[in-house]
């Protein structure tokens, strides 16, 4: 584990226990200490790769947050990605590095939008947190568009979020994505550096992306929204290399017998230059991806199946496909995976058995 970032943690923790000297008159520590709140979440497992030949237990991803309400107005959340480093000489140690770091506005409280907030500073993009809300198993991978480095979940910039037409409430909706419960829907849109939260910037383009979901029928079904999401801009690479265009689709429902999602995805480049060539031109790339999970009634398990197709139109046709398919049994709030995943890259494939576990708090 890496010492500065343990060393954030510690002065975050000695800075909550000696603000009373620093803080204006009426306000002390211990009035921050209660409105702030601690949460992590770990995702473990072990797998069995058949082409490798390896199994092993892994540390897949884990979160650490601290979130302070300064006051009815302002708010701030400090976000730990504590992962395995995989690459050069640090390859196998556990390290831990920024995910979210900002400051969050209710602009409903100054008067201008209701239901709705700005976020500044190492913010969310606005798709794929969205997305996790609704496809709960970040456990088992990342999102479709995650995945291909199609898009990603944070990045440095600024975001402004909000919900549409009002809360929906009703006994129907205790089954419904949490944060984004807008009777007719929701929205966002931000303008961030590009290349993510792991990368720094470099160029100096800007990457605007937005979410619109609508929910056409809030008192009959609920769970059911209609999304677009569009990101414009140039990938990170020197010099303004690369187009990046992100185009997606998505139709979503949720019930308390099946949760679906069906998205479909056409677009240019990669957020991060990966889908680029040498020569600064980027591949126009395409694909769908299908989600379902089916409780078991009566019963704490469920079964969960998911399918990708991804292409990308280079000299030679990239043809991705993986198909996951598995059980889950939930226990006070957190989850175990029995899961088994085949990919197949240009013809060439490999099978992965895995026992994951998601550890919340």
């Amino acid at each position: 584990m890496r010492t500065h970032a343990l060393s954030i943690i510690l002065i975050v923790l000695m800075t909550f226990s000696l603000r009373a000297q620093q803080l204006p008159d009426g306000v002390n520590a211990s009035t921050i200490i209660q409105n702030t709140t601690l949460s992590g979440e770990y995702f473990l497992g072990f797998s069995y790769n058949d082409v490798t030949e390896l199994s092993k237990f892994d540390l897949k991803r884990g979160y650490f947050t601290l979130k302070t309400r300064l006051n009815d107005m302002l708010s701030v959340r400090y976000t730990q990605d504590i992962t395995l480093d995989r690459e050069g000489d640090d390859a196998g140690n556990v390290e831990m590095r920024l995910k979210y770091l900002y400051l969050a506005v209710d602009l409903e409280e100054i008067g201008l939008i209701r239901n709705s907030s700005i976020e500044f500073g190492l913010v969310h993009r606005p798709w794929v947190d969205f997305e996790q809300k609704i496809n709960g198993y970040r456990v088992q991978g990342p999102m479709f568009t995650d995945h291909y480095d199609i898009s990603t979940s944070a990045d440095f910039g600024i975001m402004v979020e909000g919900l549409i037409g009002g809360v929906l409430t009703g006994d129907k909706t205790d089954y419904l994505a949490s944060g984004y419960r807008g009777r007719y829907g929701s929205y966002a849109i931000g303008l961030f550096n590009g290349g993510g939260y792991h990368s720094i910037e470099q160029n100096n383009n800007k990457v605007v992306e937005s979410r619109l979901t609508l929910r056409p029928l809030p008192d009959i079904a609920p769970g059911i929204q209609i999304s677009w999401a569009l990101a414009v801009g140039k990938t990170n690479l020197p010099e303004n290399q690369g187009d990046y265009l992100m185009n997606l689709f998505f139709l979503s429902s949720e019930h308390r017998l099946l949760r679906f999602t069906a998205q479909y995805y056409r677009g240019t480049g990669s957020y991060d230059g990966s889908l680029t060539d040498i020569s600064g031109t980027s591949y126009n790339n395409d694909g769908y991806s299908l989600f379902a999970e089916i409780p078991v009634p009566q019963t704490p398990l469920s079964l969960f199946s998911r399918y990708d197709s991804f292409n990308s139109h280079q000299l030679t046709l990239l043809q991705s496909r993986s198909l996951i398919g598995g059980i889950t049994y939930r226990f006070f709030g957190n989850k175990v995976l029995f899961n088994y995943q085949h990919d197949s890259l240009n013809g060439i494939t490999e099978n992965i058995w895995e026992i994951a576990l998601e550890i919340s708090f």
